[in-house]
């Protein structure tokens, strides 16, 4: 299916989210392909997702339920936990997120109702990885900005966007919004404003898309 998916994707015209009605990604294509294969990929685990192409990833996450979401990450932060070297104030720190997604924490009321502990919360630790636990704002949005359990896969993802002249925009789904202004990661450029469309952007994945790297 993946291999059907990167032949299909070479011809894409991308068209913005705010000019058509799209469910799960501003790519008609990407968005046509998730909802034929929606009961396929309700099924995949977080590691098989980080195979696909970043657009693909948070077309896909967009279309799970929110205690799949909610899973994905819990499944992510106990890889890092299990896979990297990690001090215990940074194992601590680690389980201080894991015990912030408590269940229904990707259901859109709840996203919406507590909109402002999240953020304050969100502000803390990342200030707290940074300031205090020393750690990188490459290593911080491999944590908090990407699904990926192997900080490897997202250098590689890097490295092949620098390799091919793009914009190193992490959220890169070119052509669309791919960022949240207030907390996301384009590296060595800014998220500014200018559209808006759904959620998948920002922290955990569970901020709209309102900026453009």
């Amino acid at each position: 299916m993946k291999q059907i998916f990167c032949i299909v994707l070479f011809s894409v015209v991308l068209f913005s989210c705010q000019q058509t009605e799209l469910e799960y990604s501003c790519d008609p294509v990407i968005n046509k392909f998730v909802l034929e294969n929606k009961v396929e990929f309700s099924q995949i685990s977080v590691t098989e997702l980080t195979t696909y192409e970043v657009a693909l990833q948070k077309a896909v996450f967009r279309s799970w339920d929110p205690e799949k979401k909610r899973n994905a990450w819990l499944d992510k932060l106990h890889q890092v936990l299990c896979s990297i070297p990690l001090t215990k104030p940074e194992s601590d720190h680690i389980q201080k997120l894991i015990e912030h997604l408590e269940v229904g924490y990707f259901l859109d009321e709840n996203i919406q109702k507590n909109d402002k502990y999240r953020a304050k919360f969100a502000y803390e630790w990342l200030n707290y990885a940074n300031k205090y636990l020393g750690w990188s704002e490459q290593f911080i949005a491999f944590m908090v900005y990407r699904l990926y359990a192997n900080q490897s896969r997202f250098d590689a993802e890097l490295s092949a966007l620098k390799s091919i002249n793009v914009g190193t925009s992490t959220n890169s789904e070119s052509g669309s919004c791919n960022c949240n202004i207030s907390s996301d990661f384009c590296s060595g450029s800014a998220c500014t404003s200018g559209c808006t469309t759904s959620s998948g952007c920002g922290w955990l994945w569970s901020s709209p898309c309102n900026g453009s790297c």
